[in-house]
């Protein structure tokens, strides 16, 4: 399938469910190659119904890694998936940004769903804070020594308390 048609596809399949859905196509290498990403915004409560839904467009969506953010009132979480990925020079690389209130930053797992989202799911909870319903307990990266900081966060929970000067070991005082 063309790109371009998958594309006009995910914007049919999912226009009920997104919002502010851009495309960005850009050329590279001496071919000038075309790669087509497209991004779109999810509220928290479609975002399982979102990535039903492209099973509908792919038997495979590659769910390639997830990145999260503190914005400072909200966490954004970033979900990147590959689509089209047979075809290598009609790959679609498709992002879903999903706004989460960072009072109560709560959102349900997708691994049922895409079970190599795991690790990338485990790292949000672990170093930005949120709650992920349906996903296994236990950690895999940080130690329980530091359970209730959050790496990641640029409130009171986050990586100030842990903080220290790398040449010296002390702690860092933070105003």
């Amino acid at each position: 399938m063309q790109a371009t048609e998958l594309i006009e596809k995910l914007k049919e399949t999912l226009a009920k469910d997104i919002s502010d859905f851009r495309i960005v196509t850009t050329e590279h290498g001496l071919k000038k190659n075309r790669a087509y990403r497209v991004w779109a915004e999810v509220s928290n409560k479609k975002l399982k119904d979102v990535v039903k839904k492209l099973f509908s467009l792919q038997e495979y969506p590659h769910f390639s890694v997830s990145s999260g953010v503190d914005t400072g009132q909200n966490i954004e979480i970033l979900l990147h998936f590959t689509l089209n990925y047979a075809a290598p020079k009609e790959q679609v690389l498709l992002t879903l940004r999903v706004k989460l209130p960072k009072k109560r930053p709560v959102m349900e797992t997708i691994t049922d769903l895409i079970p190599g989202a795991l690790i990338s799911e485990k790292e949000k909870r672990e170093f930005l804070g949120i709650e992920i319903k349906g996903l296994a307990p236990g950690r895999a990266f940080l130690d329980d020594s530091l359970a209730g900081v959050f790496p990641w966060r640029k409130d009171k929970k986050g990586a100030n308390k842990i903080a220290k000067n790398l040449h010296t070991g002390e702690r860092i005082e933070q105003k």
